[in-house]
């Protein structure tokens, strides 16, 4: 079931990925309750905290395709409040990443370069009202051959998002 593999995703040790590049190596992080993670999103969200999450993934989603390629979705924020993100991490085996970036493209997304950050690819997607509230933001990026997805209904730019995305490339060291 998926309870029993998310169970099983994070009881285990980290995943060593093995990149199609033989130079380089990452991991996906075998816990959410990563320090780095839940500390950059309790500084934009004050007491946000790593959410357990039933995962009940469509088919043909990001979600679906990360937890299929033995990947970890992690939630943090407040709980009550609806307030918060999701991080998944997943290896770019089989190459993930190209199938599921023509659907990002399709629904807006866009490339972006991350300052400070030396990633292979990144694609944002941001959609706010007119007054600034923003409903959907999202960055997918490819880094050590491991995708990351960072997706936050409290972001306004990607400076804001910079430090929770650098906290997930960290879990992946």
């Amino acid at each position: 079931s998926l309870v029993a593999t998310i169970s099983l995703l994070t009881a285990c040790g980290s995943t060593e990925v093995t990149s199609q590049n033989e130079n380089f190596k990452g991991k996906v992080p075998a816990s959410c309750e990563i320090p780095e993670v839940v500390a950059e999103f309790a500084a934009q969200v004050p007491e946000s905290k790593f959410v357990p999450t039933d995962w009940q993934a469509f088919p043909d989603t990001d979600l679906a395709a990360v937890l299929d390629n033995n990947g970890i979705a992690c939630t943090y924020g407040i709980q009550v409040a609806e307030v918060g993100g999701t991080v998944l991490w997943t290896a770019n085996a089989e190459n993930i990443w190209e199938q599921r970036k023509a659907s990002w493209i399709e629904f807006g997304e866009t490339p972006i370069d991350l300052p400070g950050i030396d990633e292979t690819a990144a694609y944002v997607l941001k959609e706010g009202t007119e007054s600034g509230e923003m409903h959907v933001w999202k960055i997918n990026l490819l880094i050590n051959d491991v995708w990351i997805q960072v997706g936050a209904s409290f972001f306004q730019n990607v400076e804001e998002a910079l430090p929770i995305i650098k906290a997930a490339i960290v879990a992946t060291q």
